[in-house]
């Protein structure tokens, strides 16, 4: 929306066009930013009542328009234009929207999203697609093989069944196929008294999956079809860190990274994306509450002072606590001191020394310090 904002402030030196496949969208972008009707052109489906249904949610200000009617500065596409439709304009950009909360934007990088780049035709911008999306919040459990393999037996099955039922005789099959009157099998319909298996709507359930549940289901999995597909990826937001933490179980990540990247998203605004920073902030501080702490009561420069030393960090963090000095020192001892292992009193006369220094406290540490 911010891109929006720019054009219209003629800050950007090219028009937005836009393919996104929901008028819901494209209405909510228009709301929140009041456009102006004379900057905007729409375009999406007036066939049979989706003319009307369209237009209410538009308002009647926005009126629907034709792929070839002038740019204006912003320009709003569904899947009624993202295949065999041309649009001029010299100084157009394509931006397509992947909202991955709504199955129906996310497109198969290999044809609809391939198709729509071409839409462009004269535009001196046409080398550059930028691709606004958010991932799918489905289940991470089932890998794309593994649905690939269950849809694939699930048609064989399908096939076998059909075949035993067709191969009874006429008179047979329309007695048995009249007793059921609904085929609770996957893929199979009756028609002329016969058991049919339509293997296409396998291979839809397959492509569905694998837009779904795989392509936009990480950002590592978009930018890996996009680059086979022979996208060359020039500027991207997403969080590796977060991509790491969130997609395998024992991700090894330092306290260091951690800190790092929730700075980062903490004063960075997010570049082309329908992902929120302040969302991934709170995951972070979720999984690794001590970074919030750390940013929020530390700050930046203090964590990088203590070098990302997180015995350090937790020390410098239990001194700003405001309770009894013993209370603090406990804390400080139990950061300090090894559990269920043997320590020198040098070693801690030493440790419990530093604490003391640390908190201020004038006083020199004694062994017998410890058993208070």
């Amino acid at each position: 929306m911010s891109e929006c904002a720019k054009v219209l402030r003629d800050e950007l030196p090219y028009n937005l066009h836009i393919f996104v496949n929901s008028v819901e969208f494209i209405a909510k972008v228009i709301d929140t930013l009041k456009l102006a009707p004379e900057a905007v052109k729409v375009v999406c489906s007036t066939s049979g009542e989706s003319r009307q249904e369209n237009q209410r949610k538009l308002g009647n200000a926005y009126p629907i328009g034709q792929p070839s009617d002038p740019a204006k500065k912003i320009n709003f596409y569904t899947s009624t234009c993202f295949e065999g439709c041309d649009i001029y304009d010299e100084n157009g950009v394509t931006f397509i929207v992947s909202d991955g909360n709504k199955s129906h934007t996310l497109l198969d990088i290999s044809t609809l999203f391939t198709q729509i780049c071409g839409r462009l035709r004269d535009s001196k911008y046409k080398g550059e697609i930028i691709h606004v999306y958010s991932t799918t919040k489905y289940s991470r459990d089932v890998t794309l093989d593994e649905f690939v393999a269950a849809t694939k037996k699930t048609l064989q099955e399908a096939v076998q069944y059909a075949d035993e039922i067709n191969s009874l005789s006429d008179t047979a099959r329309e007695k048995t196929l009249s007793k059921i009157k609904y085929i609770n099998e996957q893929y199979v319909r009756i028609e002329d008294n016969r058991l049919v298996v339509d293997k296409n709507f396998a291979n839809m359930d397959i492509v569905n999956f694998k837009i779904c549940r795989h392509i936009y289901r990480t950002y590592v999995n978009l930018t890996n079809e996009l680059q086979r597909n022979g996208y060359m990826i020039t500027r991207h937001t997403f969080s590796e860190i977060m991509e790491k933490i969130e997609n395998k179980a024992n991700a090894r990540v330092t306290f260091k990274e951690l800190f790092d990247e929730y700075h980062r998203l903490k004063t960075t605004r997010p570049f082309f994306s329908l992902d929120n920073h302040e969302e991934l902030c709170t995951r972070i501080a979720l999984k690794y509450p001590l970074v919030k702490q750390a940013y929020d009561e530390l700050g930046t420069a203090k964590v990088q002072a203590l070098k990302y030393h997180v015995g350090n960090i937790r020390r410098e963090l239990t001194k700003q606590v405001r309770l009894p000095s013993e209370y603090k020192i406990v804390k400080m001892i139990d950061t300090v001191f090894p559990k269920q292992m043997f320590i020198s009193k040098s070693k801690a006369k030493s440790e419990l020394q530093r604490i003391y220094d640390d908190l201020g406290i004038q006083k020199t540490a004694k062994a017998a310090d410890l058993a208070k």
